[in-house]
């Protein structure tokens, strides 16, 4: 396989996302002058790179299965896919995907062993969560939970495993609270991109939250995004550092969403 086409299979450019995670909740656990342990932050932070990259893979193997993902569907003409392309067989890729994940759990024992069992915990739910997004046996997505799911996972789940991490495997109720910001981004991300997805996911019978709520006017959802986001900055002058990149991704997401509308109206 080509660089690029594993680049694409990993969605390589998604991972950054998950490095200013945990990177967010390492800065909050330095602001309140704890002692930061460089040694297991890196290494959290190399286990949850291959967590995300083990759910990237997973997931295009499940939407390929299930027929959400076809050489018809956006996703198709928008990033490379070297599952639906054929570039790697969806068991070779589910392997890949087991192994990756189990590597970043793998690096959560480890950190048990030096700090506590904090960050395997989060660690262990992430991956349950990412399993369960559209996997063969919750598949949370169809049923509308998807986009609650993933939020929940790159936000509390990733910030509160950098600072316990960074901290000696200590949790923090505050640590909870700055991820909020990042939780709403990726909610307003994923909705988005569901949204795009509505035509082939109800083709094959997924009804995402995006879906259930297309109905709503004056794109309601965005509306209470933003008024979440200007709660949480105005809370905590620390959350700033999320909320000045949130405005940034929404305003985005909007524009992704309105487009959609423009054409249907054309069409």
């Amino acid at each position: 396989m080509k660089a690029s086409s594993l680049a694409g299979l990993i969605r390589v450019w998604t991972l950054p996302m998950t490095v200013s995670l945990i990177l967010l909740g390492a800065s909050y656990a330095s602001f309140l002058g704890l002692k930061i342990n460089f040694a297991t932050l890196l290494i959290a932070l190399f286990g949850s790179l291959l967590l995300h990259a083990g759910a990237n893979v997973l997931n295009d193997v499940n939407d390929v299965v299930k027929g959400v993902d076809s050489p018809r569907s956006p996703t198709a003409a928008y990033r490379e896919h070297p599952v639906l392309h054929g570039e790697i067989g969806k068991r070779s890729a589910l392997m890949l995907s087991y192994l990756l994940v189990a590597s970043g759990l793998l690096t959560g024992a480890v950190i048990t062993f030096l700090t506590g069992p904090a960050v395997f915990l989060l660690e262990l739910a992430g991956a349950l969560a990412l399993f369960s997004y559209n996997g063969p046996i919750l598949d949370l997505k169809a049923k509308g939970f998807g986009e609650f799911l993933v939020s929940t996972v790159w936000g509390p789940l990733f910030v509160m495993g950098g600072f316990s991490a960074s901290a000696a495997g200590r949790l923090s109720f505050y640590s909870f609270l700055i991820s909020i910001p990042s939780a709403l981004i990726m909610m307003a991300v994923i909705y988005s991109n569901n949204y795009r997805d509505i035509e082939t996911d109800i083709a094959a019978g997924v009804r995402s939250f995006a879906y259930r709520t297309r109905s709503l006017s004056k794109f309601y959802i965005y509306r209470v995004h933003f008024r979440g986001l200007r709660a949480a900055a105005s809370l905590h002058y620390l959350w700033h550092f999320s909320f000045i990149n949130a405005r940034e991704l929404l305003y985005n997401s909007l524009r992704s969403v309105s487009s959609k509308k423009v054409q249907q109206k054309i069409g």
